[in-house]
């Protein structure tokens, strides 16, 4: 059939009409273009097509650089010149704001889309899926894998050691037992590290073939296996011979955060699978965007409720008057405060406990924040903020890297009395669907 797509949607799907007004989903397609498509699978409410023709393409369409492009389900807006992904996730999230009837409350307060510093090369953590030996990423909406050599998106020294790894004889030694593999680069040092998830524990042959892939390529910092089924370990360097080390010490990764009011540059360490933000670069940006947002003064109390390895926190601790950072794993909390230490602030203290949980315990110590910070997993915080009880704090930042329970728990905070000072969509994962946006909510005036 032939279509002209409307909008692309959530999802990075265009969206067009049939002439009986049916709605069909084509990936790959830019609004305004008129294609020529093949139903693919048919649906009560919607088709699902794949575009045979350009009969009419957008100006802003272009070649997709990456060689895997439409087989690996990697990213999904690649054919879209840079400007155009940036104008397409902020025409979703403005629909997505007007569908639930927040509109005339939020989008005066959007600001325009933060764009990242680099549209590719831009990730310092990817996980490939492996099968029979062989390593690449599951095509779009299937468990089909396509084997890739390279990653656009990953930064150049993940692709090298990838290059180098599937070359070596100890990656083919160990391949046939891989589930997945994790690379990780160190910011700091510039070194990797891998995590093998491994059928079962690794044999004597398979830690000689690990050892030896350290001591052979340089610019990898170590290796860990994650046995299905057992705890992590061991973890091997090029010192730690073929037996390994008990613990992953060795294999900590460090990032540098610059603050720039306070003239500090933090150095936050943290365990090769905890949680950090995948774009270095636009991190910096979003946490410059956070002290704009909040404009601190030097005696505020924050209250960051998913405080990770203290990302938010410990930057914050330099320019407000003091930050309870609480998050449910306990590796968070250990390097939160390690890293607290490490860079001599004293005002920054951290629990382990459920965000909602963490809170209930400030107020009972007699603690009241001015700010929360959320920074919640996809899921976000439904149930935090349907328990947010009086007194309520002055301020919310929440940052959400999902659009659909962000607005979600938007309605939930508006509903309270809270009201949106400013919205932006920072742009973390270019080529991809997914929009990453933060919000900071004032307490309206009874």
């Amino acid at each position: 059939m032939l279509l002209t797509i409307e909008k692309i949607i959530a999802g990075g799907l265009g969206l067009g009409r049939r002439e009986d007004g049916c709605t069909v989903l084509v990936p790959g397609v830019l609004p305004g273009e008129e294609v020529r498509v093949r139903v693919r699978r048919r649906h009560r409410r919607f088709l699902e097509a794949e575009l045979q023709e350009h009969l009419r393409p957008a100006p802003a369409r272009r070649q997709p650089p990456c060689p895997f492009y439409g087989r690996c389900g990697g990213c999904d807006l690649q054919h879209a010149l840079y400007p155009a992904q940036l104008a397409i996730k902020q025409q979703i999230l403005e629909e997505l704001l007007q569908r639930v009837g927040l509109a005339a409350q939020v989008l005066p307060r959007l600001a325009a889309p933060l764009a990242a510093p680099a549209e590719f090369n831009y990730r310092q953590r990817i996980r490939l899926q492996v099968e029979q030996g062989r390593a690449g990423f599951f095509q779009s909406g299937s468990r089909q894998l396509q084997p890739i050599s390279t990653c656009l998106l990953a930064r150049p020294e993940i692709n090298a050691l990838w290059q180098e790894m599937q070359q070596h004889k100890g990656w083919r030694q160990l391949a046939g037992q891989v589930k997945a593999l994790e690379i990780n680069l160190d910011p700091v040092s510039g070194r990797l590290v891998v995590m093998l998830r491994h059928g079962r524990r690794p044999r004597p042959a398979e830690r000689r073939a690990a050892w030896q892939l350290c001591r052979d390529l340089p610019a990898l910092q170590g290796l860990a296996f994650l046995p299905a089924g057992h705890a992590a370990g061991p973890f091997i360097d090029q010192r730690s011979g073929p037996e390994g080390r008990p613990g992953p010490e060795a294999l900590q990764l460090t990032m540098s955060l610059p603050v720039v009011p306070a003239a500090v540059n933090l150095e936050l360490g943290f365990e090769p699978w905890g949680f950090s933000q995948v774009n270095e670069e636009q991190n910096r940006q979003l946490l410059a965007l956070l002290f704009e947002f909040l404009q601190p003064t030097g005696r505020e109390i924050v209250a960051d409720l998913h405080c990770g390895m203290g990302n938010f926190s410990l930057p914050l601790a330099l320019l407000v008057g003091e930050v309870h950072g609480v998050d449910l794993q306990a590796a968070a909390i250990r390097w939160a405060r390690r890293n607290a230490e490490a860079n001599r602030i004293n005002n920054c203290y951290f629990s382990r406990a459920e965000a909602g949980q963490g809170l209930a315990a400030l107020q009972v110590g007699g603690i009241r924040p001015d700010v929360l910070l959320l920074d919640p997993p996809r899921t976000g915080c439904k149930e935090l903020v349907a328990a947010l009880a009086e007194p309520l704090p002055p301020r919310i930042v929440m940052i959400s890297c999902d659009p659909a329970t962000m607005v979600r728990d938007l309605s939930g905070l508006l509903a309270l009395n809270y009201q949106v000072a400013a919205m932006r969509l920072v742009d973390m994962f270019p080529q991809t669907h997914h929009i990453e946006t933060i919000t900071m909510l004032t307490k309206s005036q009874p």
